[in-house]
């Protein structure tokens, strides 16, 4: 869900992101041409494989049964009509619940010699598969200085033009296109409100000016001025952070500012979720070295209390992540009712040659629970909802 600049190879296409244009166009060439897509089944990916974690030694759990009867809420993609309903799974487990929550995974367009698939949605069922809900290409081919955002609920597309300078807004399948001219002032790569209002930024570093508008391209309203950096976009926040300090607003222009309580030697590098309410987020912390080469830091993760800056660590998913190794930095995630977790957290480091994730879900102690896999063979991916 965090944003920052498109300069983090290993980082997703998340429609919850905003991020710095420069050097996207060539990022956005390595995502697109990068390895990796397994076959699809259209109905149903395979199982993955998923672990029950309460210390450090993982053991095999069985995939949730199907004797969750709780109704789908609006977090996730919903079919289209002329699709088959699939089973759905709670958006939010009871409090108390150990049950995984609906989750919903956005998977890139792939192009390249060997490949040209299209962008496609995969919704987790009650039983642990990954279900295909649609595919399509929302973008017409033409060169994009950003990577595509996908509205929360799986049904549009946003992206910026690089030869026509203009913002387009389409469908995921390409069709019901608004286009919105930026007259070349093109800095802040958009994002999701939620699934009917887009966020972007024109303007330079240091003087971006912050946009909103719907997703039929009325409705444009400036939200700032004269902002610094590109915000992240999370949970309907709009969240920008120094190197300890997060500060939150809506689009209403309520804010809070937080200065998290982490550990002196570390820096904020990621908001990765915010909740609905705005009272609690997770953010990614790391070590700094020499050169800034994320390969040789530390990721830690933290749940943070916006009323007081308190935090909780998140144990890492891979005892090893203790060390300064470079993996395991937090970049979507979900906010439970019960004050649990899901976070997206990357098992990748800087030089790997496709960047891989897992899901994680945490105790609101911060103790990890269970871990999955996204959709079989799906690198380029994010967590939407």
């Amino acid at each position: 869900m965090s944003l920052g600049p498109f300069t983090h190879t290993t980082r997703p296409a998340s429609s919850r992101r905003s991020g710095a244009l420069a050097g996207t166009a060539a990022l956005l060439l390595l995502a697109l041409g990068a390895a990796a897509c397994g076959t699809a089944d259209p109905k149903a990916a395979p199982a993955p494989a998923e672990t029950e974690t309460g210390t450090a030694t993982a053991t095999a759990t069985p995939a949730p049964t199907t004797g969750d009867t709780s109704a789908a809420g609006t977090g996730g993609s919903v079919p289209d009509t002329a699709s088959a309903a699939p089973a759905v799974a709670s958006a939010r487990p009871a409090v108390g619940s150990t049950q995984w929550p609906q989750l919903t995974w956005y998977t890139a367009e792939e192009n390249g010699q060997k490949q040209n698939d299209p962008a496609r949605i995969w919704r987790r069922t009650p039983g642990g598969s990954w279900q295909l809900v649609r595919e399509g290409r929302p973008y017409d081919g033409k060169a994009i200085i950003s990577p595509p955002a996908i509205s929360p609920d799986g049904r549009r597309a946003a992206w910026l033009e690089e030869s026509a300078g203009r913002l387009v807004i389409s469908g995921f399948d390409g069709t019901k296109r608004h286009a919105i001219a930026t007259q070349g002032q093109q800095a802040c790569a958009p994002s999701w409100l939620d699934s009917g209002r887009v966020l972007y930024g024109l303007g330079r570093e240091k003087d971006i000016t912050l946009i909103a508008v719907n997703a039929d391209g009325t409705g444009r309203k400036v939200l700032a001025n004269r902002q610094a950096k590109c915000p992240t976009v999370s949970g309907g926040w709009i969240a920008q952070f120094t190197d300890r300090t997060v500060r939150i607003r809506n689009e209403r222009g309520d804010t809070r500012s937080i200065s998290p309580r982490i550990p002196a030697g570390l820096v904020i590098g990621e908001v990765a979720a915010i909740s609905g309410n705005g009272r609690t987020l997770v953010i990614s912390a790391h070590t700094t070295s020499p050169g800034g080469c994320s390969c040789g830091w530390r990721f830690r993760n933290y749940r943070l209390d916006a009323a007081s800056g308190a935090v909780t660590e998140l144990t890492p998913l891979d005892p090893a992540w203790k060390q300064p190794t470079g993996h395991g930095e937090a970049t979507d995630g979900v906010v439970l009712a019960d004050g649990g977790l899901v976070v997206q957290v990357s098992t990748g480091a800087a030089g790997d040659d496709a960047p891989a994730y897992r899901l994680v879900r945490y105790a609101r102690s911060g103790r990890v629970l269970a871990a999955a896999s996204g959709p079989d063979g799906q690198r380029w991916g994010a967590l939407l909802g």
